[in-house]
């Protein structure tokens, strides 16, 4: 790896999430680092040439060149089980990190490019299909699951009176969603 670029939208979201609950922040960032690792290890497995890793308010990007969709897939899951795998074994001493690392490896499965399982959505169609008609139901199916989520998210502020956080989640999930592949 070449370098490491830290943006102010991320030392922001860690200062707010370390003021709101410094305890969760810190379980944050543990089942963060162990979900890029997964990814990082993954990618060294493979052969996959690492450029830099860049922290940004909503989640990392890791920089690398795939020579296929295979290891590309490869790649995208590893950072999922690995947050899956570290959960588990918070389970009998840190239930509340278990749950983090739980949550946050479920929502990387969504199906919404540049988050993991839209990058295993692609990956797993374009090895089937052509790149256009990949490209058109990778879209339409992050369309769908965008709608749902924003549907939810009112859901769960109007009916639950969750405030307005559900709505804010979904909408970092969508703008993450929304960025191009770097």
């Amino acid at each position: 790896m070449r370098r490491l670029k830290i943006t102010f939208g991320f030392c922001a979201l860690v200062c707010i999430l370390g003021w709101l609950d410094h305890v969760f922040c810190l379980w944050f960032l543990l089942c963060s680092a162990a979900h890029e690792l997964g990814h990082l290890l993954m990618m060294r497995l493979c052969g996959v040439p690492i450029g830099s890793i860049r922290l940004t308010a909503s989640g990392a990007v890791i920089e690398g060149g795939f020579s296929d969709y295979r290891r590309e897939i490869l790649c995208a899951a590893a950072g999922p089980v690995a947050g899956l795998l570290s959960a588990a074994l918070l389970i009998p001493v840190a239930p509340r990190g278990a749950a983090v690392g739980l949550l946050l490896s479920i929502v990387n499965l969504l199906p919404l490019y540049a988050l993991d399982g839209g990058r295993i959505l692609r990956g797993v169609l374009l090895l089937c299909c052509s790149e256009e008609r990949a490209r058109k139901t990778a879209y339409t199916v992050s369309i769908a699951v965008s709608c749902l989520l924003m549907l939810l998210a009112c859901w769960a502020t109007v009916c639950l009176q969750a405030g307005l956080w559900p709505i804010f989640a979904a909408m970092m999930l969508l703008w993450r969603a929304g960025e191009r592949d770097q």
